[in-house]
């Protein structure tokens, strides 16, 4: 049992729970809360499930978590120092290098590099090449449908300027690794200014939260629909059966039920579903990599 895990077990055994007490209370596994007092994170299903779990049952102990999420996080980072046993040969330097047996057929070392070094007037020379490269294209775009009769060229050359802003624009807004299309009726969940990209900004703690939608005040039935927009873990519960548990992606679903009496949903991250119940958009429950679970009920209950 590692520090972190004997932490969590001290501070639920001092209040007297047990891990399946703990489990009705905050609706974690007792099997994953066992794994992290254990410290075998690799039982979870993934590293945001650990940080998950572990700021939930932390917060749920009456401990910080930020200090628990950092030994996590230097405990997946720490590598052992490879220990050599034997010592490295003498070598004098009138004495050539020993042959090794993964020597290249060259040794980038031992060759005479007199009148290859990169100085300023090498840097210049490039931009100079990549500037004209750049201004021969232009005027290429310009000219050439003129001679050829399709009028001045203006508009293409305006055409492709426009796109290469917009193309950078879209470049800057989208985040890192998403390249699909999200569905039709879920909008890209936006970056948060923070203090490393944008100074002066307000910490995302003290940003507003987005209102959402009442839900009506009668639901005879409730007609559950899930988008996905990111990769995350989820487990639905409609009438009390389990209907899908398990990893999901941008592209999978829609997914659609039908509850008489109630629906839960569990996520691992709650910024990769978009919940509509209704017709009534609700969006995402939390942000990225939270884990967030909630459950409606008919009024009929």
């Amino acid at each position: 049992m590692d520090e972190l895990g004997s932490i969590l077990r001290e501070a639920r055994e001092a209040k007297g729970l047990t891990l399946v007490e703990v489990q009705d209370r905050i609706r974690i596994s007792a099997r994953y809360l066992e794994a992290l007092e254990k410290g075998q994170y690799a039982a979870l299903p993934t590293p945001v499930h650990v940080r998950g779990f572990l700021r939930n049952y932390a917060r749920f102990l009456a401990l910080d978590p930020q200090p628990l999420l950092e030994r996590y996080e230097a405990q997946q980072h720490r590598q052992p120092m490879p220990v050599s046993t034997s010592s490295p040969p003498v070598i004098t330097p009138d004495q050539p290098l020993p042959p090794r047996d993964d020597q290249p057929f060259f040794d980038p070392v031992n060759v005479n590099l007199e009148g290859s070094s990169k100085g300023p007037e090498s840097t210049l020379r490039l931009v100079i090449i990549v500037a004209l490269v750049i201004a021969i294209g232009l005027a290429a775009m310009r000219f050439v449908p003129l001679l050829l009769g399709r009028g001045d060229g203006r508009d293409n050359l305006t055409d492709t300027i426009q796109g290469l802003l917009e193309s950078e624009s879209t470049a800057e807004s989208t985040p890192a690794g998403t390249s699909e299309a999200l569905p039709a009726n879920v909008t890209p969940l936006p970056i948060n200014p923070t203090s490393r990209n944008n100074p002066g900004a307000l910490p995302t703690s003290a940003l507003p939260t987005p209102t959402r939608p009442p839900l009506p005040a009668t639901m005879e039935l409730i007609q559950l629909r899930l988008d996905v927009t990111e990769r995350t873990w989820l487990r639905v519960t409609i009438d009390g059966e389990v209907v899908l548990e398990g990893q999901v992606k941008l592209g999978d679903g829609p997914y659609e039920w039908e509850a008489q009496r109630e629906a839960t949903l569990l996520t691992g991250n709650a910024a990769g579903v978009y919940v509509t119940i209704n017709g009534v958009e609700l969006g995402r429950l939390a942000g990225r990599g939270e884990v967030a679970e909630e459950t409606w009920t008919t009024t009929n209950n």
